[in-house]
């Protein structure tokens, strides 16, 4: 009988009622992601896929591989737990494209709210548009479809599969401070130059996203949020990011132009970095609380009921 109890005891600490405990399938949904790396590392440079780079040909070719390496782990993860692949967030269903247009709205505003006091400081400056029409239109199309590669492959691996499954493990907000402070080391880590506000500011901005999941159910809006928000700091606005040596990228639509002090014009790290950026957070928290009001408890905690 003591075999018997040993090997049920090793089970349960593995499988649950439900199956597979949500625990060990989050690690193994980052383990997957970890291990994709050395693979892609010896795949694409034999198939000479493009360097990652600030341009929007580098952006739209890597972002988008991203996505694709991450949904198809979680489809691999839907076959291994039994669950279907709309449970993670990019479920079409009613009302999926007025919250990704809804998404889009909210990005542009807090974009263009930041810069209002910086250029009533004095700290900014517009001298016109960047480039000619016929330019202008192209790049403001190439670069839309690569920030809205960012915004799907970010959202996708932050808070799709990984926050369902580390939040039925931990709970929702546990989870979502978990993967959005990641989030934020990610880019104090990752990128060169970084100070302590724009990590943090990411970071409140994931949780920001997060909350948007959790009230409307779906990725859709954190999507076009965060596709939109990019597309305007980095294109529309011409913001130096330090992915980029500091600078604006090439292609983009209007010459503006930021000498004020750092603290308020987030300097080489852009309007992100910003300390004005969290004034805009705590209202973006605020308004979207009141504009998408909370439902019952069962109807929004969709990363449990679902």
């Amino acid at each position: 009988m003591t075999p018997d109890r040993s090997a049920g005891g090793l089970r349960a600490v593995f499988v649950g009622e439900r199956g597979i405990r949500p625990g060990w399938l989050f690690a193994l949904f980052v383990l997957l992601n970890y291990l994709s790396g050395p693979v892609l590392e010896y795949v694409l440079p034999k198939i000479h896929f493009p360097d990652w780079d600030m341009t929007w040909f580098g952006m739209v070719t890597n972002e988008w591989l991203n996505f694709a390496i991450v949904a198809l782990l979680t489809w691999v993860m839907c076959r291994i737990d039994r669950t279907a692949f709309s449970a993670y967030g990019l479920r079409i269903s009613r009302g999926w494209a007025r919250l990704f247009a809804q998404g889009v709205v909210w990005g542009i505003v807090p974009s263009i709210v930041i810069v209002i006091p910086i250029w009533l400081a004095g700290a900014c400056s517009f001298h016109g548009l960047a480039l000619p029409a016929g330019e202008l239109i192209k790049y403001a199309a190439l670069w839309a479809l690569a920030f809205l590669g960012v915004g799907f492959s970010e959202e996708f691996t932050l808070r799709g599969y990984a926050l369902k499954r580390l939040g039925e493990g931990i709970g929702f907000w546990p989870a979502a401070a978990v993967l959005s402070s990641l989030f934020g080391l990610m880019h104090l880590v990752f990128k060169p130059n970084e100070g302590w506000i724009d990590p943090l500011s990411v970071a409140l901005y994931g949780l920001f996203w997060c909350f948007t999941l959790r009230r409307t159910g779906t990725l859709w809006f954190a999507i076009g949020f965060h596709a939109a928000s990019d597309y305007t700091d980095m294109v529309v606005f011409a913001e130096p990011n330090t992915g980029n040596a500091g600078k604006a990228l090439p292609g983009h639509l209007l010459n503006v132009e930021f000498h004020g002090p750092a603290w308020l014009t987030g300097g080489p790290r852009g309007t992100e970095a910003s300390l004005l950026v969290f004034a805009i957070l705590a209202l973006l928290f605020y308004l979207f609380h009141r504009a998408y009001p909370a439902k019952s408890s069962v109807q929004e905690s969709v990363l449990v009921s679902d």
